[in-house]
């Protein structure tokens, strides 16, 4: 999950969708939007994006009467969180966990709340990525999750808080997890998505993502309606794909349980590609032989910064002629250092190139895109994790920046393409 949760808290404008959308071979023009999104005829919807110091927003509703449960939108998570009024086991302390404008799910309030405890027990992990050292703890209940036209009854992950988060509210009540499924999976590890596409309520098994960036071509954001992003679920839209997509098979990589995402129990449920080549331009930088090099993909907070091994970051700053700088505010939540580029030079570097096992096709990230301007300052925008060549990396906002990325949650494939404008 990320960092998300520990570091400071911004209240932000939540969502709402319309748009065009499209299930592959065949394409669909959708309708209106509803104030959260926009939905075709054939039932695929397309969540409004907005873009927060966490990651990205999107707007559900649990229950019944439905409860708008705004939700951190998480390619690395393995279900529906929400935060109920439970507090050290007890549903009437919840202001001793919350503070008092936090939003919530009121399980009490809906009349189709029902305990699941009997068939998935209760959870924690420690460590974890929502608190760290804090316990994440759950119960696990279902209710019914409207999501545009879907409206289905899921295994939710419903909170009980175990320390204080009394001093200021975070801008959302729940997380929507979209993390892969496998064939063992049961119901209290699978995403919502997944659960309801099982059950009939999206129309194909495709959730797709663009990111309408500042400093794209589409000024106006126009493709995401005027939002920052949008996450389409049940189809893929063929008309944002220039060319063809390219389809990758993930891979089940353990190392990522040690230098990403530390949880106990261990989570493996990733979009994780097998990198096999990395370079700086034309120049080939070494991979880790030992573990195999593995692409996570994740649009949150971790997914900011282009993924770099330790010994490819010292190579690129040495290339660019790159100063280090102190930075209050830096672009990502990495554990590197930070350095400052000549801005007059931007055009001169070289593109950081990947390629996936599965194609010989090379993806880049430009050296606009890697370059971050903070004021009249050029920051190198890189983020790296472990130690030498290249183990892991997150590939989420830096990377998807002028591409369309698609998760098959049938086949357990993901599909890039270059972004039609």
């Amino acid at each position: 999950m990320h960092a998300m949760m520990m570091k400071s808290l911004i209240l932000l404008p939540l969502l709402a969708s319309n748009g065009i959308v499209s299930g592959s071979p065949i394409l669909t023009t959708g309708g209106g939007g509803d104030g959260n999104g926009g939905n075709g005829s054939g039932g695929s919807f397309d969540m409004f994006l907005t873009w927060s110091p966490f990651g990205f927003l999107g707007n559900v509703s649990i229950g019944t009467p439905p409860q708008p449960v705004t939700s951190f939108v998480d390619w690395t998570w393995i279900g529906q969180y929400a935060f109920t009024t439970t507090c050290h086991g007890d549903a009437e302390r919840t202001w001793d966990c919350f503070a008092k404008d936090q939003a919530i799910f009121n399980q009490s309030k809906s009349h189709t709340f029902r305990n699941e405890s009997a068939s998935y027990p209760s959870r924690t992990w420690n460590p974890n990525h929502f608190f760290f050292y804090e316990d994440l703890s759950v119960d696990y209940a279902s209710d019914i999750e409207t999501i545009g036209p879907s409206s289905t009854r899921l295994i939710i992950q419903a909170a009980d808080q175990h320390f204080s988060l009394t001093d200021a509210p975070y801008p959302f009540a729940g997380v929507y997890g979209l993390s892969p499924v496998f064939k063992a999976d049961n119901a209290s590890i699978q995403s919502p998505f997944y659960q309801a596409w099982l059950a009939g309520a999206w129309p194909e098994p495709f959730v797709a993502f663009h990111y309408c960036y500042n400093g794209s071509v589409d000024t106006s954001k126009s493709t995401c309606q005027g939002h920052d992003g949008l996450q389409t679920l049940g189809a893929y839209n063929e008309s944002l794909v220039q060319g063809d997509l390219s389809w990758y098979d993930i891979e089940f990589f353990p190392e990522v349980n040690v230098v990403d995402f530390v949880y106990e129990p261990a989570i493996y449920n990733y979009w994780t590609l097998n990198l096999t080549k990395l370079s700086l331009g034309d120049k080939a930088q070494a991979l880790n032989k030992s573990t195999g090099a593995g692409a996570i993909f994740d649009h949150a907070s971790y997914g900011r910064g282009a993924p770099l091994s330790v010994n490819a970051y010292a190579e690129l700053i040495s290339t660019t002629a790159a100063s280090q700088i102190t930075l209050e505010s830096p672009p990502n939540n990495g554990n590197q250092s930070f350095y400052q580029v000549d801005c007059a030079k931007i055009t001169t570097f070289p593109p950081i190139r990947y390629q996936f096992q599965g194609h010989e096709r090379l993806w880049e990230i430009t050296p606009s895109n890697y370059v971050e301007k903070l004021d009249d300052l050029c920051i190198l925008n890189v983020r790296t994790l472990g130690d030498g060549d290249f183990i892991a990396g997150n590939f989420g906002e830096t990377f998807a920046k002028d591409k369309y990325v698609v998760f098959d949650f049938e086949k357990n494939k993901v599909g890039l393409a270059d972004l039609s404008w």
